[in-house]
């Protein structure tokens, strides 16, 4: 009986998400379980504050750009631009939505949105590597974008993450006013701080608008920054193994 009841009890900590039910098979507290749970419902809280907020900083965003345009010398009234500037302000809040979403650390739990139940124990320890992942972000001097592809490796712990959050990491910090050589590194960090893994490296390849449509105007000019943490900064062949793939 006390089997029965002890196992009806885990089938219902089990069920309460994906991932406790992930972490419930690993041995992993049911008290650690009940935080995982009341993170995810407070991340969901937050979003909806967020989200209430940014409509109220709309107005202002929107007269801004009204104000832009007619510091351009354009009049606001006519057809074309009767709704740009609120197209305008959603659009940049868009493109900086970012500032909104964080990876971080909750007791043993990783719950920032963007990682959910995507955080796995694997006994893998042979590099990993996704590249080639679009990245578009906005230049924080001129406040036009920066183009490029961003290449991501690592050498896992006994923790892999789903393929898919690697590249939603990139978009988290790239949907920031940002420079190329600081992104490099928060992407890197970030993931060192999720997984704890042996090594990251980061190449990040991009095309920067504010030395094409302006300034200098080289049309061919392409900008490569690099973060190598770890096992890639410490050890020649490993760096050189990750570089020469990301190539190939």
């Amino acid at each position: 009986m006390e089997h029965q009841k002890a196992a009806a009890e885990m089938n219902r900590v089990c069920n309460w998400n994906i991932v406790a039910e992930h972490n419930c098979h690993r041995g992993f507290s049911e008290e650690a379980m009940i935080q995982s749970k009341k993170a995810a419902v407070q991340n969901k809280h937050e979003k909806s504050r967020k989200e209430s907020e940014d409509e109220s900083k709309l107005p202002a965003l929107e007269a801004a750009y009204s104000t832009i345009l007619k510091g351009l010398g354009e009049n606001t009234d006519r057809q074309g631009l009767l709704l740009t500037p609120r197209r305008a302000a959603k659009a940049m809040q868009f493109l900086t939505k970012g500032y909104h979403e964080t990876v971080y650390v909750f007791g043993l739990f990783f719950v920032a949105e963007i990682l959910n139940d995507a955080i796995f124990d694997e006994d893998h320890d042979e590099m990993v590597i996704v590249k080639d992942i679009d990245m578009f972000s906005l230049c924080e001097h001129h406040l036009v974008p920066f183009i490029g592809k961003v290449h991501i490796g690592y050498l896992p712990n006994k923790r892999v993450v789903g393929l898919s959050k690697l590249a939603r990491i990139v978009e988290i910090f790239s949907r920031r006013l940002q420079v190329q050589e600081r992104l490099t590194k928060q992407i890197a960090l970030a993931i060192t701080e999720a997984l704890n893994p042996a090594g990251v490296a980061v190449v990040i390849e991009a095309v920067h608008m504010c030395m094409v449509m302006r300034g200098v105007q080289k049309m061919n000019s392409q900008t490569i920054t690099s973060t190598m943490l770890g096992v890639f900064r410490e050890d020649t062949k490993t760096r050189e193994e990750f570089l020469s793939l990301v190539r190939s």
